[in-house]
Order: C-alpha cells, then sequence, then structure tokens
C-alpha cells in the first residue's frame, strides 16, 4: 500500500540480455529503438528522443524512443511510472526531471545545478556534451545507488525530499555529477572490458571533486578526497588488487573501492604531475581520438604521452598495473653548519605484496620565518635523504605540499611543530591533521588557537573545533 506501480530496468553489468536479445558486453556499441505500449496513465522513458506517443483504441499509447547515436547494450534503459515530469533545457536540447508527484516542487533541488553541471563538464573537457537530451528519473526499491544510462539516468528513491530534507546536502550533487560525468567517461568512450573498469568510475569518482573544486572551493573538494582516502585504504586492508584487474573472480567484484576511490585519487595525482592544462588537453584528446567506441588503460597513457611528451609507462605500470599503495615514514632534521632541511624518507609496505619501491614525485614545502620555499623531490628508493637549503631552522615542514598523494604517511613531529602546522599550511589535509594531532593538548596556546579556528573559513575546522574548545564567557559565538 502506497508504493507506486512502476517498471525499470538495470543492465549493468550484463542484465539486459534477458530482456532483449543482445551481445551483452562493453565492447558492443549500436543505436536502437524502442516501442513501449502502456496503460495511458503511464509515463515512460527511455534512451534518446521520443519520437512519437500514439493513443490506441484499447486505452493504452505507444510510445516510440529512438537512439540514434551508438552506446553499449548495458545502458539501454526503460523506466515506467506515474511520474511527474518537471522541464527544463541546455542549449536547446531537453533536461527533464522525473520524480513522483508529490516532490514535483522540488525537482530541481532533487537534481541540482544539472544544467550547469552540463556547462562546467562540457567546458573543462573542452568537448560539448553528445547526447541528444539529458534526463533523470527516481524509482523505488532500486537495487544500485544510480545508473549512467546514456541520456536517462536512474536513481534510486533516497534522492527524493524536500526543501527542508535537501537543505545543505551535498549527496545529491555528488551523485548527479557522477552519474552525468560518466556521459563522457563510460558511455561516449567504454572500457573495452570489466577488468577495465576504472576507466569508466575512477572517472565518474573524481568528478565528484572537480564539482566541488568548482562550486564550493577546493578546501570542499579536498575534504571529499580525505573520505576517498580514508574509504580505500579501509578497503585496502580486506585485500588489494590492480585497478586494471584482469583475474577478478566475479565481473561484479569490480564495483569496490579499487575502481572508483584508487581510480580518482590516482587520476587526482596524475593532474597535480601533469599540471592542468595538460591534464585536461589530454582527456580532451582521449575522448576525441576514442569516441564512441572502447578502450583500454593503455590509450588513456598515449593521449598524456602525446600532450605531454612525457614517457609515463612508469606512472600508468605503477598505479594502474601493480597494486596496493607506499606507506612512507617520513623524518626531519636540520643541520645548522650547511644550512639544511633533512627529509629522510623510507617506505616500508610489505614488498611481498606490492611494489617495494613505488616513484613518487612529491613537493616538500619549508617554512622559515612564515616564508614557504617548495622544493620538488623524486623518491625512487626504499630509503633516501634529502637535503633542501633552509636559511634557519624552519618552523615547519609539510611533505606533500599539496596534499594529492596516495599514501599512507607516518611522520613525527612537536607540539611546537603542529601548532605551526595549523597556522601555516594552507591544504585542509594538513590542518585537519594538525587539529587531530594537538586535541589532546592542555596547552593555553593551542587552546587560543583553537578558539581562532572557530573563526576558519572552512566549515569542517569549526566544526572540529568546537569540540575542541573549552567554551568560557569571552569565547565569541
Amino acid at each position: 500500500p502506497g508504493k507506486p506501480r512502476q517498471i525499470w530496468t538495470q543492465g549493468e553489468t550484463e542484465n539486459n540480455s534477458r530482456w532483449f536479445p543482445t551481445i551483452d558486453k562493453p565492447n558492443e556499441r549500436c543505436t536502437q529503438e524502442m516501442y513501449l505500449t502502456v496503460d495511458d496513465n503511464f509515463v515512460t522513458l527511455s534512451n534518446g528522443r521520443l519520437i512519437s506517443s500514439k493513443k490506441n483504441p484499447d486505452g493504452t499509447r505507444t510510445d516510440y524512443w529512438h537512439m540514434d547515436l551508438p552506446h553499449a547494450p548495458y545502458l539501454f534503459m526503460v523506466a515506467i511510472g506515474e511520474f511527474s515530469v518537471v522541464h527544463d533545457e541546455w542549449k536547446g536540447k531537453p533536461v527533464d526531471y522525473y520524480v513522483e508527484p508529490e516532490y514535483e516542487p522540488y525537482a530541481r533541488r532533487i537534481f541540482p545545478y544539472t544544467p550547469e553541471m552540463l556547462t562546467f563538464f562540457s567546458d573543462i573537457l573542452n568537448y560539448e556534451y553528445p547526447w541528444q537530451k539529458y534526463s533523470q528519473v527516481v524509482v523505488r526499491d532500486y537495487v544500485s545507488g544510480a545508473m549512467e544510462n546514456t541520456t536517462a539516468v536512474i536513481f534510486g528513491e533516497f534522492m527524493q525530499g524536500t526543501d527542508r530534507e535537501l537543505v545543505d546536502e551535498l549527496t545529491n550533487e555528488k551523485i548527479v555529477a557522477h552519474e552525468m560525468f560518466h556521459h563522457w567517461f563510460g558511455d561516449l568512450v567504454t572500457c573495452e572490458s570489466w577488468a577495465n573498469l576504472t576507466l569508466n568510475e575512477g572517472f565518474a569518482n573524481y568528478s565528484e571533486y572537480l564539482w566541488l573544486e568548482h562550486k564550493y572551493g577546493k578546501d570542499e573538494a579536498d575534504f571529499h578526497r580525505i573520505q576517498e582516502l580514508q574509504g580505500y585504504l579501509q578497503s585496502a586492508e580486506q585485500g588489494i588488487h590492480p585497478l586494471m584487474h584482469f583475474t577478478y573472480d566475479d565481473k561484479e567484484d569490480m564495483f569496490d573501492a579499487h575502481s572508483y576511490n584508487k581510480g580518482g585519487l590516482v587520476l587526482h595525482m596524475l593532474r597535480n604531475y601533469v599540471g592542468d592544462e595538460a591534464f585536461f588537453a589530454s582527456l580532451n584528446k582521449y575522448l576525441v581520438d576514442n569516441e564512441f567506441s572502447d578502450v583500454e588503460g593503455h590509450e588513456l597513457r598515449l593521449a598524456f604521452e602525446d600532450v605531454t611528451g612525457e614517457d609515463l609507462n612508469w606512472f600508468f605500470n605503477q598505479w594502474f598495473y601493480e597494486e596496493g599503495h607506499p606507506e612512507l615514514k617520513v623524518d626531519y632534521d636540520y643541520d645548522d653548519e650547511t644550512g639544511e632541511v633533512i627529509v629522510e624518507v623510507a617506505q616500508t609496505q610489505n614488498a611481498e605484496e606490492m611494489p617495494p619501491i613505488f616513484i613518487l614525485p612529491v613537493d616538500v614545502d619549508v617554512y622559515v620565518n612564515g616564508e614557504v620555499q617548495r622544493h620538488r623531490i623524486l623518491i625512487n628508493q626504499r630509503k633516501q635523504e634529502f637535503r633542501l637549503p633552509a636559511p634557519a631552522d624552519p618552523e615547519l615542514i609539510v611533505f606533500d605540499g599539496d596534499g594529492m598523494l596516495l599514501a599512507k604517511i607516518d611522520e613525527s613531529k612537536s607540539e611546537e611543530e603542529y601548532i605551526s602546522q595549523l597556522k601555516l599550511a594552507p591544504n585542509i589535509l594538513h590542518r585537519l591533521k594538525a587539529m587531530q594531532e594537538l586535541r589532546e593538548s592542555d596547552s593555553p596556546e593551542v587552546q587560543a588557537l583553537f578558539k581562532q579556528t572557530l573563526s576558519d573559513d572552512f566549515w569542517l575546522l569549526r566544526l572540529f573545533a568546537t569540540n575542541l574548545v573549552e567554551l568560557d564567557d569571552e569565547t565569541e559565538p
């Protein structure tokens, strides 16, 4: 009782062949025509454009949907129900939101910023959204979170809510971005096999970072990255495998925190290494060269090599074709006689489970008298010592200044150094780490610093500070 009658499909991985004959593999492509005959009170949705809608003498209606651009069979879809449809558009293309009637007033909040995202992703990729329309529908009892069916994305019922329920909630935004980005990475350019799934899901995962960075700033995006890293590391405790995983037991096993979280984290490191201009130019070349076709990992590498002029086999081999991640022990010292900072780095990951040595270009920020000097070092040995010039004993040294490394990092710092880190380090990863390390301190200086953090620009640090500050009459609201 109270549950709407609906029909919906879920194709990924190889389930659409249960209801129409097809070669049910991601490296297959075809166009489609779909005729749906339903009772006239039902709304239908499928891929492509609605060409006609014909009422029949028996009280039914036949809708004819046509997708004239080739895509993979697992992306075919049907949704049927008593939906309210809210119409929008982007550059003359229909943008429609399908929700249960009671949620019609909130449809644009349920699928937030959809036209703006279409513009943003088209612009950063320099490749305009290529499909005929963009529709999004919420269904009941869905077997997944959401699914990037070409031009017709399905979402679970958790997306629906009123303005009050959706306030201050980024979940819907991240999921809308994720499924939309698939229309370039997954729908336009599709993984050749499920072993290469991260070429779909890693990119969709990273789109969430890109959107948050664009809309809310780097702090919000970096906090999202921290959560993704924690999710991957927790998953890795249960087992690791390469991103390109050709020996999986079951194709469904590929939908894990490797293909999603690690895939996005690796793309962020690649962006940091080559720089924004080369990163997005490489993505554009990858899309242009491989549009409406299937790909393997080396085609992504070749696009980046063509743009940058670099041999990137070392990066792709260790991050895509090897498994695991570095575990680093980092120690610091200062040599008064030579005026040098000493940074000692040891790779401590289990050499029997993963590569004993990762190649890691990383930045070290040295703060002297409040001014910062950045040094790029290359870690390529099991144990290394780096000597960096500094005019005086620094108040702070920050390893991985951009907070981009996919690694476990163990470092020892004094209370004074963590105080400086909270004051000086711009990246939320390092500031949050400092607050965590200082939370047990009873130092008046630390308490004063926590009170200052109540006015920090980023909400997470303000929230963290409320749990650490000893409130008194002088604490400002």
